[in-house]
């Protein structure tokens, strides 16, 4: 994930978060109606995430 940036990273996070959430939460058997809704919303975050990347200034290839 070295080569993402915050945004996309946090946005892989959380679609493997919501993956690992909705197993144990099938694991127990319980049910969250609503938790397909994560899925569009992270993947528009990482979508913003490409945009910010691409439309961003100067080298990102140096390191701090």
């Amino acid at each position: 994930m070295h080569h993402l940036n915050g945004i996309q990273a946090i946005s892989v996070v959380g679609i493997i978060f919501g993956v690992f959430c909705q197993a144990m939460l099938f694991i127990i058997g319980k049910k969250v109606d609503t938790m397909w809704a994560l899925y569009p919303t992270w993947i528009a975050v990482f979508i913003m995430g490409t945009l910010v990347r691409y439309f961003s200034k100067g080298d990102d290839d140096h390191h701090h």
